[in-house]
């Protein structure tokens, strides 16, 4: 199943939990099943089992008469560095890491789908990430690997935006990862038991319609249970909150020469079983 929030593109700006079906949009909200995206996560199997139920009776619209929206607005966003073998070999001043290393993106950076970030005037290396996330479904707290997967709720796609130039300056990694729109997330959150493979799965990055990333979640340096349980033993985790998996090879500063993102770009990113996550670039 494929969960989205979404608002009309006709008649007011409320948004409305839904399900992804090909070219269509069928509303939960409407027809009283939940209220939002996060309800469902918070109702787990049972708000899963009562859509199924109802969806049939659920009211339906093109994809093309409404916005997607940021599926989720998660509490927290952490994100798994150097965590792909590929990326990890294309970096000149990495080492294989011994254990996960994880930063955090700001939920005042969480954007939706094709909402335009723009450029800031602070930086010159605007970068791209294609992160496949997992979305908690369950409280976490010093979790043991086996429990990792059964508190998954589903999985979406992160565009870990970057300023590389002050990213490592001072090894400012928070302040370059975070500055307005530097989030995108999307365009859909695929509940876990539609997705039983995610070390699996396929990822690519177009930038302009050219293919810059080409990887696949089986590159991983840590499994998820591995990287969740790691994170829960010093961070609890909470229902709705997003864990990001690292990036495959090919990010812009590693390209000879490097590629940037500027004004008038369009950056689209993708996973098999997901769907493609599209943010344009504008002028500041």
């Amino acid at each position: 199943m494929k969960l989205v929030t979404f608002s009309h593109r006709k008649g007011g700006h409320d948004h409305h939990a839904g399900v992804l079906d090909g070219d269509h949009v069928d509303c939960l909200t409407e027809v009283g099943i939940a209220k939002s995206v996060m309800e469902v996560v918070l109702g787990g199997k049972e708000t899963l089992s009562r859509i199924r139920a109802g969806l049939a009776k659920a009211p339906r619209y093109a994809l093309a008469d409404v916005r997607l929206e940021a599926p989720i607005r998660p509490g927290k966003v952490l994100c798994s560095g150097i965590n792909y073998k590929g990326h990890a070999e294309e970096n000149p001043n990495a080492k294989m890491p011994t254990e996960p290393f994880f930063f955090t993106k700001l939920p005042t950076s969480v954007i939706g789908p094709d909402v335009p970030v723009e450029k800031p005037d602070r930086t010159e290396q605007m970068d791209y990430e294609v992160e496949f996330s997992a979305v908690i479904g369950e409280e976490l707290h010093k979790a043991t690997e086996a429990e990792v997967m059964p508190a998954i709720f589903g999985y979406t796609l992160l565009n870990d935006i970057s300023a590389r130039d002050v990213q490592f300056k001072d090894n400012q990694i928070t302040i370059g990862k975070n500055f307005a729109g530097f989030a995108p997330i999307g365009p859909c959150i695929v509940t876990s038991d539609a997705m039983p493979h995610p070390d699996n799965v396929a990822l690519k990055t177009r930038l302009n319609g050219k293919t810059l990333q080409d990887g696949s979640t089986s590159d991983w340096l840590f499994s998820l249970p591995q990287l969740i349980s790691f994170l829960s033993q010093y961070i609890p985790l909470a229902p709705g909150d997003i864990v990001s998996t690292g990036t495959p090879a090919g990010v812009g500063i590693f390209q000879k020469p490097p590629v940037f993102m500027k004004a008038g770009d369009v950056v689209e990113i993708e996973a098999d079983g997901i769907g493609v996550l599209r943010t344009p670039i504008v002028a500041g």
